[in-house]
């Protein structure tokens, strides 16, 4: 049974290209494109993994997505990572780190990320060899 991941981005080309490139590895790749929209559909699908964007329809709406998943307690295990372009794009003077209590996240990731990278951290992150 293949591994199934949730892809929440509004960037539509982002997901597109992300869903072909997922899929060309065995994935099953669910898409929202909104933080309301991904926690409906993380509720329905139950993913193994989220690759979940930071600023969409605000700001900081990926942190609250992150927190709200790990605060379910259907998805409490589901695995998170970031993949955004916030910290080039607010000039932010450190990258992000994940926090348990702040941004409960396996990994975050800059955009732009090199597909290939994006693999293998998607690989590392389900313990996939």
């Amino acid at each position: 049974m293949s591994r199934v991941i949730l892809v929440i981005d509004d960037d539509r080309d982002f997901v597109a290209s992300n869903k072909e490139l997922l899929e060309a590895f065995g994935y099953q790749v669910e898409c929202a494109y909104d933080g309301t929209s991904g926690l409906t559909k993380a509720k329905e699908v139950r993913p193994d993994l989220v690759v979940l964007d930071v600023m969409m329809a605000y700001d900081t709406e990926g942190f609250q997505v992150a927190r709200e998943i790990r605060a379910c307690p259907e998805l409490a295990d589901t695995k998170v990572m970031l993949v955004s372009g916030i910290v080039s794009e607010k000039e932010l003077p450190s990258p992000l780190e994940p926090d348990p209590a702040w941004l409960p996240v396996e990994r975050i990731l800059d955009k732009p990320i090199d597909p290939d990278r994006l693999i293998r951290e998607i690989e590392r992150i389900l313990g996939v060899s």
